[in-house]
């Protein structure tokens, strides 16, 4: 079974212009979220989490042990990233009979694989019927961030990337993937490259997990004061 650990950045979708005229609007308090064009505010501050006003900017996998592999927007444009990642969710699964893919990362089922689908829908990347079949229909997919709903009460809440790595002794990434956005606008790339390469510990953590087990509750809930005390004092 090919295990395909997957994490993806995104950004609202704006033109460069647009956007530092929007964030200049934003910090002089002229456009807040009670202007009469507060649809560009919250475009703005929260285009990024929907796919209907945001676009990916990266795809970041790794297929079992093999190396990690990048697909950049800025480089190839989205359209072309989402199709060479549907030509490689595809390839991975023909041929394997029984054998399902299986998709593995945080928070995957109500994020990743959300956002792929549907800009893979926006730009018509192939008919619905197959981009259901193949991107959420067949393959298996382990998100941790469900895995871990028995340990929190079977609450979301508190289940962060951070609140995991730390409860796993992994390093923590200590930002958001929203402030990555500044970062696409200004062209400063290698930043978003780097957050990646904090945030991607998926095949650490799926090894960790079936070596060892899951942590305990009383681990996983010290983890997430922890982070709710740093967020406080930050």
């Amino acid at each position: 079974m090919p295990n395909l650990f997957l994490d993806i950045e995104t950004a609202p979708d704006f033109d460069t212009d647009e956007f530092f005229q929007t964030k200049s609007a934003i910090d002089s308090g002229a456009l807040d979220k009670n202007s009469e064009n507060r649809d560009l505010y919250w475009r703005f501050e929260r285009g990024g989490l929907t796919p209907f006003s945001g676009k990916i900017i990266l795809i970041t996998y790794q297929i079992n042990n093999a190396h990690l592999f990048r697909l950049k927007e800025w480089e190839v444009g989205e359209r072309e990233v989402l199709k060479k990642f549907y030509n490689l969710i595809v390839d991975l699964q023909h041929g394997t009979g029984e054998d399902h893919l299986r998709i593995i990362g945080h928070n995957i089922l109500g994020f990743d694989l959300f956002f792929i689908y549907n800009r893979m829908r926006h730009h018509k990347i192939e008919d619905e019927k197959w981009l259901y079949q193949w991107v959420i229909n067949k393959p298996e997919v382990i998100d941790f961030l469900q895995l871990h709903l028995p340990l929190n009460n079977l609450q979301t809440k508190g289940l962060k990337h951070d609140v995991l790595a730390k409860a796993y002794g992994f390093p923590v990434k200590n930002t958001l993937g929203s402030g990555e956005t500044v970062h696409y606008y200004q062209k400063e790339y290698h930043k978003i490259i780097e957050y990646s390469d904090r945030e991607f510990i998926y095949p650490q953590l799926y090894q960790k997990i079936l070596s060892e087990g899951l942590i305990s509750k009383e681990r996983l809930l010290d983890a997430i004061k922890a982070y709710q005390e740093a967020q406080k004092n930050s």
